[in-house]
């Protein structure tokens, strides 16, 4: 099995009071040539479409062998 990651990142300025601009992440996912997710990161001031990597290797692991759990831990 070959698994073939491209992150992407999506950057906006804005001119809105309160806001510096956004930064939005995500990935194309690929398995053997075949694309699996594609999580299309769109950066807006406030809001938009971002998967970080936690994330999306949970998709790619959820996708591949089924229903992942993810719990945060700090030590």
């Amino acid at each position: 099995m070959n698994i073939e990651i491209n992150w992407l990142s999506d950057s906006s300025d804005c001119d809105q009071a309160g806001c510096s601009g956004g930064y939005s992440e995500g990935a194309v996912v690929k398995v053997d040539g075949k694309i699996i997710l594609e999580l299309i990161p769109v950066a807006h001031c406030f809001g938009g479409d971002s998967w970080d990597r936690d994330t999306v290797w949970a998709m790619i692991l959820d996708k591949l062998i089924g229903n992942v759990t993810v719990e945060q831990w700090y030590g």
